[in-house]
Order: C-alpha cells, then sequence, then structure tokens
C-alpha cells in the first residue's frame, strides 16, 4: 500500500535527523526540547521533565494561504 510505504519514509528520514519538505504544504523537521521542571496537574507536584526530540510541523505559503 502506497500510503503507508510513504508514511515510513518519511518516518524513517524524520528518525534519521532530515527534514521533510513539501512544497506549498509545509514542512516537518524534528527539534530537541530542552528538559523542564513541569507540574503534575492532579496531584500539584512538581516532575522533572527530560530533554527530548519531537516533531515540528510548519505551514507553507500555500497552506496558510487557503485557510487565512
Amino acid at each position: 500500500d502506497v500510503v503507508q510505504r510513504t508514511f515510513d519514509t518519511i518516518f524513517e528520514t524524520l528518525k534519521n535527523g532530515n527534514r521533510i519538505e513539501l512544497r506549498n504544504f509545509g514542512v516537518f523537521l524534528v527539534k530537541k526540547r530542552k528538559k523542564r521542571i513541569g507540574r503534575n496537574p492532579k496531584t500539584g507536584a512538581v516532575v522533572p521533565v527530560p530533554e527530548r526530540l519531537t516533531v515540528v510541523f510548519k505551514p507553507g505559503l500555500g497552506m496558510k494561504k487557503v485557510f487565512r
């Protein structure tokens, strides 16, 4: 199935630290989030949140124009 293979390729590319740019749609990239102090909303206890990698999407001009 073509869609699943496309997603697998996107995931593998991001996993290797590369960015994916789809013209007029947007860019997917991996960013490092710094460690920080969080709070458990149920108990209010302070919880350390470790540094981690996350995927970020930035919409392209074509997408921004559609949703203005």
